[in-house]
């Protein structure tokens, strides 16, 4: 704790002493609650030529009452420390933002628990001519999956001693081009899944837990027609094609899990700036895999992501989304999940923020008749303290109830930090 607190007093001081200066265009003015500028309370950045430099470090603590996320919960302490950096181009055209970023936990008692996760990303928008442009996006990062997930325990013998690391990374492109109403967009993605082997608590044998076969690429490609019905609304269509295919030939159960969907949806967007914005949808998809003993997987898909700002000092957003997932869970082809969330950000003073979020999801693995039930929610406030600092608190809670026992739980979770940024 004492390295935490010094890490926070040394930025501190950097930043109180470093040359700073604003960036010379003000954001448009959103009345988003958590995106609007608030050019006393934020960042300033770092003029370097064209660029602005954005560097943070945040540190905290908090406690969660069930470490290992299983029915009898162990609770412990834990503090994290989270450095980032973001590159942000202040071009008239085109637009180009790299970050680079890490989070580190320490608990009290579970040293097990001790991880540290890391990502770097780019985004680049080439404008060709007006209506025309290319977007880019890259990603690559370092991730543990939260316990109970994909394996239960974290004491006993043969349970898993540590969550599982695995590596993510992701390209993907997209062109559109607007001529009159109507806006066409042409684009695709190339995702890869990497997973360590998980120890075991030993005695144990084997030692680790296999999870070569869940390597895997994501391949995708879309294609979407939007035409606009007024100003504010667009009515669109898109169709969608995929393939997932895992590096193991079979996995330590026999089954092929390689697979190839296609998906058509259509729906509308929303572009009241001040009233609401974002889109609606519903489709179908078909999901089939090369192993015989899978059944093709026929769903009804949808989504939603919208936000409504019924005064400047609300916003109002919800998240909503069907399709068809991945799963290693023995014998089942996929699992079909089906989720939403509600949030509200409200503005109680103009530094001080309280947000709320309540959802749900319902996942069901298809060919073993498990299902799963999925309560989270969260409360939690931010403080602007100046253009160096802001203070965040809040607390999460997760229920999660199964037909397969060991995968139930409940736990929550309360965490502070304090974020000193340039």
């Amino acid at each position: 704790m004492r390295a935490v607190a010094v890490a926070i007093a040394a930025f501190g001081a950097f930043i109180a002493n470093a040359a700073v200066v604003r960036a010379d265009d003000v954001p448009e003015t959103t009345p988003d609650v958590l995106e609007r500028a608030r050019p006393e309370y934020d960042a300033r950045g770092i003029r370097m030529g064209s660029f602005f430099l954005y560097p943070s470090l945040t540190a905290g603590g908090g406690y969660t009452d069930n470490v290992f996320n299983e029915p009898d919960g162990v609770g412990d302490y834990f503090y994290s420390l989270a450095p980032e950096l973001k590159l942000q181009s202040a071009w008239s055209r085109h637009e180009l933002s790299l970050s680079a970023g890490a989070k580190s936990f320490w608990f009290g008692e579970q040293g097990s628990e001790d991880r540290t996760d890391w990502n770097l990303g780019a985004a680049a928008r080439i404008d060709i001519v007006r209506g025309t442009d290319i977007k880019f996006d890259a990603a690559l990062a370092q991730l543990h999956e939260p316990r109970g997930t994909d394996l239960t325990g974290g004491l006993a013998v043969g349970d898993p001693a540590e969550p599982t690391e695995y590596a993510r990374s992701h390209l993907g492109a997209e062109i559109g081009h607007t001529f009159n109403r109507v806006r066409i967009s042409l684009g695709g993605g190339l995702t890869g899944f990497d997973y360590d082997d998980t120890p075991r608590v030993l005695p144990a044998v084997p030692a680790a837990f296999n999870n070569d076969d869940r390597d895997r690429t994501v391949t995708d490609f879309f294609a979407k027609l939007s035409v606009k019905a007024s100003e504010d609304t667009a009515i669109f269509l898109r169709g969608r094609i995929d393939d997932h295919d895992f590096d193991a030939l079979v996995d330590d159960d026999g089954f092929n899990r390689d697979s190839s969907g296609v998906g058509l949806d259509g729906g509308i967007e929303f572009r009241m700036t001040h009233v609401l914005v974002g889109e609606v949808f519903a489709g179908y998809t078909l999901r089939s895999f090369d192993d015989a003993a899978f059944a093709d997987a026929n769903e009804f898909a949808f989504g939603a992501g919208l936000k409504w700002f019924p005064s400047m000092l609300t916003t109002v957003r919800l998240d909503a989304a069907r399709g068809v997932e991945d799963t290693s869970i023995t014998a089942a082809s996929s699992f079909v999940s089906t989720r939403g969330e509600v949030g509200i950000d409200h503005e109680i003073l103009r530094n001080f923020i309280l947000s709320g979020r309540l959802g749900y999801e319902n996942a069901e693995y298809l060919g073993v008749g498990r299902d799963d039930d999925i309560l989270h929610g969260s409360l939690s406030g931010r403080y602007l303290i100046n253009n160096s600092f802001h203070f965040d608190a809040g607390w999460e809670y997760i229920d999660r109830s199964s037909t397969a026992l060991p995968f139930e739980y409940s736990t929550g979770q309360f965490q502070f930090s304090l974020t000193g940024k340039m």
